[in-house]
C-alpha cells in the first residue's frame, strides 16, 4: 500500500503555520489588509481616470490593473442607481473636452465608450449585480 504524506488536518492550520514564517506572514497581512479598498482611501481611482467622474461614496475596487505603458482596467461595486450615475458621468463627460457615446443597446448591458485628453478610447460598463446585491462597474482603457 501507497502511504500518502501528511498534510495539516485544516486550512485553518496551514493558514497558521504559513503566518509563523515572518516573511509571508507580513505579506499575507498586507494583501488581507489591502482588499477590498475603499472609497475613504486617498487614491482608489486610477489617475487616468477623468476627475469629472464622481465615484459614490460606497465604492469597493475589486480590480485595479495597468497593463504595459496604455492599457488600463479597473472594477469597483456599489450599491447606487446606475442609471443616475452613468447619467451623471454622462453629462460630466459631454461638458469637458471628451468625446461620448451612451450605449444601452450593448450586449454587455449599459455602457459609456469616450476618449479624449490622454485617452485613446475607453469604455465604461455596468456588469451583473453580485450576489450581495452589488452593482459592478468595469473601466477598460488604452491610453495615448
Amino acid at each position: 500500500m501507497i502511504s500518502r504524506p501528511s498534510r495539516p488536518a485544516t486550512f485553518r492550520a496551514r493558514f497558521q503555520a504559513a503566518l509563523s514564517r515572518p516573511a509571508l506572514g507580513g505579506a499575507v497581512l498586507a494583501l488581507a489588509l489591502a482588499v477590498p479598498i475603499s472609497a475613504a482611501a486617498s487614491s482608489v481611482v486610477q489617475d487616468w481616470i477623468p476627475s469629472e467622474l464622481v465615484f459614490p461614496d460606497d465604492i469597493e475596487v475589486v480590480t485595479d490593473r495597468a497593463i504595459g505603458s496604455s492599457i488600463r482596467m479597473f472594477a469597483i461595486t456599489t450599491e447606487a442607481d446606475l442609471d443616475a450615475l452613468f447619467g451623471d458621468w454622462m453629462d460630466s463627460l459631454s461638458s469637458t473636452d471628451y468625446s461620448v457615446s451612451l450605449n444601452t443597446e450593448d450586449r454587455l448591458g449599459q455602457s459609456i465608450e469616450f476618449s479624449g485628453p490622454g485617452i485613446f478610447n475607453a469604455k465604461i460598463i455596468a456588469a451583473p449585480v453580485t450576489d450581495e446585491g452589488r452593482s459592478i462597474i468595469e473601466f477598460d482603457a488604452t491610453l495615448n
